[in-house]
């Protein structure tokens, strides 16, 4: 249980980091070894690193339909 939570607390570090970025553009599901990734898309076009994995497409689509949602509202984060 103490290494899920872990996970998720990692998980929410680098979203938050790849939305603060400023090059953040959307969320978008993808496979790697057999799993059911999200990943975050860059305004290049360019994807991160697997964000979460799951073993079903219907959590990692509810998954990245958050991720977008959280950027929406919060928007990327001007730097002084």
């Amino acid at each position: 249980m103490i290494s899920r939570l872990a996970g998720h607390r990692l998980w929410q570090q680098n979203l938050a980091s790849l939305i603060r970025s400023g090059l953040f553009s959307k969320a978008a599901t993808g496979k790697a070894n057999g799993l059911f990734t999200v990943v975050g898309v860059y305004t290049d076009e360019t994807c991160s690193a697997p964000l979460a994995k799951h073993s079903d497409l219907r959590r990692a689509a509810d998954a990245a339909n958050l991720v977008n949602r959280i950027a929406w509202v919060q928007g990327p984060v001007e730097s002084n």
